[in-house]
């Protein structure tokens, strides 16, 4: 029966790490593209749904990073001190949590764009960062207190023990209600925020028969939340049980899919940022190569000019 449990355990952490590796590599490239994209477009980045998106997308690369890495010690059963695990798997929440928040805020903001435009600048706009403060204070309560709570109930020596099974710090009962409530509770702000965009579009005729656009918009952000959300809730809610490994499996794929297209469904399929994608350079090599390439055409155009005057007072040069 252990030996089963094992195998179950092994097949799980494997599929996981595998899972979460891939989710991180596709998530932070396409990251990558869009907030290089972002920073390099002032057009685009003084727009408040960019700054929060650009956020959703760090906070998301960062969760799948520490899903790897928690997940790859369960794997490949490394030593490590119980504290470790639990920071990390803390670390993990907080970023998950995160990403709530921003999905939150992003539809909060669409919201106020939508229905209040007048009042939009001096309600969002120039509390971004007062925003970002409140949203991290709301991500971390949770994690933190969990984390607090069980330290107290062991002493030091159990915290600094070497586990190979990684173990986490809050598959208490209170803390999965807690993680429920404030799913459900982002859940239903992010879909009242849809349904008065929707009421207000069909007010002032955007959602007619002709708008296919805005239908399918409204239609696929609400297909990409539940995949991402209900996966979310049945994994937390039921909590660690051995037989429900193969559903657990299900949900990690479901959810990883549905949050691996988040670059997608809130960034790429935006016009405005799309059209911008071709005029950004997304590294560091590339902006120095391109500034030798312009340098050396520059001189080049110098050159010629100097041969057809033919004169050394006409000299231009521009490195």
């Amino acid at each position: 029966m252990n030996s089963s449990n094992e195998t179950s355990d092994h097949i799980f952490n494997a599929v996981k790490t595998s899972v979460y590796l891939t989710d991180f590599i596709v998530t932070s490239a396409c990251s990558h593209v869009i907030i290089c994209t972002v920073q390099q477009e002032l057009e685009l980045k003084c727009q408040t749904r960019y700054f929060f998106l650009c956020q959703h997308l760090v906070y998301a690369s960062l969760y799948f990073a520490l899903g790897t890495l928690t997940h790859g010690l369960r794997l490949f059963s490394i030593n490590s001190p119980r504290i470790v695990c639990w920071i990390l798997f803390a670390a993990q929440v907080t970023f998950a949590q995160c990403i709530m928040l921003t999905l939150t805020l992003m539809s909060l903001n669409a919201y106020i764009a939508i229905c209040w435009p007048l009042r939009y600048n001096s309600l969002v706009d120039s509390a971004k960062k007062k925003i970002t403060a409140i949203m991290w204070v709301l991500a971390v309560q949770n994690s933190l207190w969990s984390t607090v709570y069980q330290s107290l109930n062991v002493s030091l020596a159990y915290l600094l023990e070497s586990d190979n099974s990684c173990p986490n710090s809050m598959n208490g009962f209170a803390s999965r209600q807690i993680g429920v409530a404030f799913i459900l509770l982002c859940f239903i702000l992010i879909v009242l925020c849809y349904c008065l965009i929707y009421r207000e579009g069909k007010r002032a005729g955007h959602f007619v028969s002709s708008n296919v656009q805005a239908r399918r918009t409204i239609l696929i952000h609400g297909a990409q939340l539940s995949f991402f959300i209900a996966p979310v809730l049945i994994t937390v809610g039921l909590g660690k049980k051995p037989k429900l490994t193969t559903l657990y499996l299900i949900n990690t794929v479901i959810f990883s899919v549905a949050q691996c297209l988040s670059p997608v469904v809130y960034g790429l399929r935006c016009k405005q940022l799309r059209s911008k994608l071709t005029k950004t350079r997304f590294c560091c090599c590339t902006l120095k190569n391109g500034n030798r390439n312009d340098r050396v055409f520059e001189l080049n155009a110098s050159l010629a000019t100097d041969a057809v005057i033919n004169t050394q007072d006409n000299h231009v040069c521009n490195p």
